[in-house]
């Protein structure tokens, strides 16, 4: 079929990209290389840009264009969003979040398809770098519906955090996440903090989650804050093949929260996903994985998941009524409750 070449990319037969699954595209593809990037550059493979932030400023939404995060194989590449680097293409920007607002808009990770820390990774400055001066509490927030993000981690830690520290919101529509990793709460104070998250979905929802990484065991939580959050009254998200990663000193530490009354609607499913707390490497046995309010809208649809370390499904009679479990019922427990053999 010859070579085709797209924004400096040149594949014999039918363009990749790469270990993603991703084909390329009619749109534009940029490279980022924060290392041997400048945001000055076009973006093709031997004219990178530097940020995130810059690839955004250049795509055109609804033309399926698509950022990809170019990996090292370590911590040095990574995409560093700060409040200095979001000014350069914006000297109004009062804070370093990445707003992604560009619908079939795309980000994909060049690097190893690793389920845990991937080496294309999006992270806040090294060295003494506070939330604070971050600006926000918001680490990465997607409007944007019908975006494609795939095969790269995100650690939303600082020297020093604060509350209400969320890694990622997706208050969008139908979007598609593949081995991403969701790293929230990476720091004393967020970890310390109720309203923490690693993952907030709020609005239209309907997104897919394949094989998706949330929550870090690197960072003890300590008090009552979740990985996940539904809000908005979000509809239909998927979560398939998942883990979700817990190191806590207190059991009152959840997985997941519908936070307010209509928080959710229709369904959230979990297809044969694990919820493994360390409490063989110190952790506290979690209470239960998710609450949710009286009247929360819709239900929890837990299919073939497993516990481990975490007791129950749900905090109490209420959460439990609008939570739905199927699968084989080990010996002594509840399905899905991962018990010791004996």
């Amino acid at each position: 079929m010859g070579i085709t070449h797209l924004s400096g990319l040149a594949v014999a037969g039918i363009p990749t990209m790469g270990m993603s699954g991703l084909p390329l595209t009619t749109g534009s593809v940029y490279f980022v290389d924060y290392v041997n990037g400048s945001d000055g550059n076009t973006g093709s493979a031997d004219s990178p840009l530097q940020t995130l932030y810059g690839a955004h400023y250049k795509m055109t939404a609804g033309q399926n264009d698509v950022a990809v995060i170019v990996g090292d194989g370590s911590t040095t590449a990574t995409q560093r969003l700060s409040l200095a680097n979001a000014q350069v293409l914006d000297p109004t920007a009062t804070a370093g979040t990445l707003v992604w607002s560009k619908n079939a808009c795309h980000i994909v990770g060049m690097c190893a398809p690793t389920a845990v820390s991937q080496r294309a990774r999006i992270a806040p400055p090294t060295g003494t770098y506070t939330m604070a001066t971050f600006g926000s509490g918001n680490f990465v927030t997607v409007s944007a519906s019908g975006c494609i993000f795939a095969n790269f981690s995100v650690f939303n830690g600082f020297s020093t955090g604060g509350a209400s520290q969320i890694a990622w919101t997706d208050s969008g529509g139908r979007n598609y996440y593949s081995n991403v990793m969701f790293g929230g709460a990476g720091d004393a104070a967020s970890a310390q903090a109720t309203t923490s998250r690693s993952l907030l979905i709020s609005g239209t929802g309907e997104h897919t989650f394949e094989g998706c990484e949330l929550g870090l065991d690197t960072v003890t939580r300590t008090v009552a804050n979740a990985t996940l959050q539904f809000s908005g009254g979000t509809a239909r998200n998927t979560f398939r093949g998942c883990n979700f990663a817990f190191q806590t000193s207190s059991a009152t530490t959840l997985g997941i929260i519908v936070a307010a009354a209509a928080g959710i609607d229709r369904w959230q499913k979990f297809d044969r996903c694990t919820f493994i707390n360390s409490i063989k490497s110190t952790s506290t046995t979690m209470s239960a994985l998710a609450t949710l309010p009286a009247s929360a809208g819709g239900l929890l649809l837990m299919k073939e998941c497993t516990l481990v370390g975490i007791t129950e499904f749900g905090t109490d009679a209420n959460s439990l009524g609008q939570i739905y479990v199927d699968g084989a019922a080990p010996t002594a427990a509840t399905s899905g409750i991962a018990v010791n053999p004996s």
